[in-house]
C-alpha cells in the first residue's frame, strides 16, 4: 500500500513539473518574439531615418539646383528629367543669386503649387501654415496611406511633397517594396524667421522616410527637419 501511495506521489509531481516546464517554455517563446518583433521595429526605423537623411540632402540639392552628383541642372549641358522653372535655381557662377529680394516670391507658392504643375510644387512661403491652419507639413500628402492628413484654413485640401531624386535625377536603391522618402521646403527672409533686418533667404525642410511596416495609419515613418541656408 505504501509502495502504491510512492509511486502516485512520483506521478503528481512529474505532473507539476511538466506543467512548469511548459508554462516556462511559452513564456520563453513568447519572450522571443516579442524581442524579434522590437528588433524588426527598431530595423524599421532606422531604415525610415536613413531615408529621411537622404530626402533632406535631395532638397538642398533641389534648392541649389544641383544634380545628386553635383552637376547643374540650370545649364543646356545636363538634361534634367524634371526642373525648376528658369529664374527659381542660381545658375551656374550665379553668386549673386540669392542677394535678389524677389527671389523669395519667385521660387515659392502658399499652397505648395497644390494645382500647378509638379515644377512648381512642393516649396511654400512664410504664409502656407496660416492658410493651413496648422503647420504645412501636417496637412500635407505624405503617400503613405494616411488620406487623414490635409489642410484646413482657406486651402482646404492635402498640399504636395516631392518625392526623392525628382528634380536631382538621384537613384533609389531600396529593397524590394521599399518607399522612396519625400520633402517639402519652406522659405523665409531674415526678417521673417530671426527679426534680423538683412536679406538672408532660409529654408527649412521637412523630410519624411518610411520604413517597410504598413499600418491601418498608413506605414512607419520618421520625420526630420533642418534649415539650410545658401547664402
Amino acid at each position: 500500500m505504501k509502495h502504491q501511495r510512492h509511486h502516485g506521489f512520483v506521478l503528481v509531481t512529474s505532473l507539476i513539473f511538466l506543467i512548469v516546464l511548459s508554462m516556462l517554455g511559452v513564456m520563453a517563446l513568447r519572450s522571443s518574439l516579442f524581442e524579434e518583433r522590437m528588433a524588426s521595429n527598431d530595423r524599421d526605423l532606422s531604415l525610415a531615418r536613413e531615408y529621411a537623411e537622404l530626402a533632406l540632402r535631395d532638397a538642398e540639392r533641389d534648392i541649389l539646383g544641383l544634380r545628386f552628383d553635383g552637376t547643374s541642372c540650370v545649364s543646356a549641358a545636363i538634361n534634367c528629367t524634371a526642373e525648376r522653372p528658369a529664374g527659381t535655381r542660381p545658375p551656374p557662377g550665379g553668386d549673386n543669386f540669392w542677394s535678389d529680394a524677389s527671389v523669395a516670391t519667385n521660387i515659392s507658392m502658399t499652397d505648395g503649387g497644390l494645382t500647378s504643375e509638379l515644377a512648381r510644387q512642393g516649396v511654400y512661403n512664410s504664409e502656407s501654415s496660416t492658410a493651413c491652419g496648422m503647420p504645412v507639413w501636417s496637412g500635407a500628402d505624405w503617400n503613405d496611406g494616411n488620406n487623414a492628413r490635409q489642410c484646413a484654413g482657406t486651402i482646404g485640401d492635402a498640399v504636395p511633397t516631392i518625392p526623392y531624386g525628382t528634380f536631382t535625377d538621384a537613384p533609389f536603391n531600396g529593397p524590394a517594396g521599399a518607399v522612396r522618402p519625400r520633402y517639402l521646403i519652406e522659405v523665409f527672409t531674415s526678417p521673417e524667421l530671426t527679426g534680423q533686418d538683412n536679406f538672408k533667404l532660409f529654408f527649412r525642410i521637412t523630410a519624411v522616410g518610411f520604413g517597410r511596416t504598413q499600418g491601418a495609419t498608413g506605414r512607419t515613418s520618421v520625420t526630420l527637419q533642418s534649415v539650410f541656408s545658401p547664402n
